[in-house]
């Protein structure tokens, strides 16, 4: 959840949509939009509960749409006993986007490669990666629609960007763009090329 005090952002809710649900009502935020970096399951499946009880709109980049909608490529059959509700987008994601939800700006970087419609979600300091970058590594690429040379062409524009960012990727610890530019193998790898 990110918030400006009024106003919120909810990214990549994949659980806990009455969590999500009571953070947001426990201190008293309005929901303006709900944001994908991409579409498998692990980062959607609260979305339609949260979408339901406030109406904020989804966003999602334009090669997320068939897995919104595909419960194979969105990974959901491996969740074995629990329906599938094929999802979609209220509002298309594109590279160089920026928006302004209350006092908030983002602005869009498509980064393809874990899936085509991936996307890092640049906000004040904050870099939320999606599963396109990690501490020390990037995301799998042998899923529908990953391409390992597409992961380091984004890799590579990440590392151009001058400033530097914490980063807050779709799982495990957060890190900083400058650690990853020094770090991460992937990335030395991506500016190799």
């Amino acid at each position: 959840v990110v918030s400006d005090g009024e106003n919120a952002v909810v990214i990549d809710p994949g659980a806990d949509a009455e969590r999500i649900l009571e953070r947001l009502s426990g201190e008293n935020l309005k929901l303006s939009a709900i944001f994908l970096t991409h579409a498998h399951f692990d980062h959607t499946l609260a979305v339609k509960k949260i979408k339901d009880e406030t109406g904020a709109p989804v966003y999602a980049a334009k090669g997320e749409y068939e897995r919104l909608r595909d419960a194979e490529i969105s990974g959901h059959t491996m969740l074995r006993n629990r329906d599938f509700t094929p999802l979609s987008a209220d509002e298309e994601f594109f590279d160089g986007m920026r928006l302004t939800l209350g006092k908030m700006e983002f602005e869009i970087m498509l980064t393809p490669g874990h899936t085509e419609g991936s996307v890092c979600i640049l906000t004040e300091d904050a870099m939320f990666s999606g599963d396109t970058l990690f501490e020390g590594t990037c995301g799998r690429c042998d899923l529908h629609g990953g391409s390992f040379p597409e992961i380091l062409k984004s890799l590579k524009r990440l590392y151009g960007i001058e400033r530097d960012y914490d980063v807050y990727p779709g799982h495990g610890e957060k890190t900083t763009l400058s650690r990853e530019k020094m770090y991460n193998p992937y990335m030395a790898e991506a500016v190799r090329q």
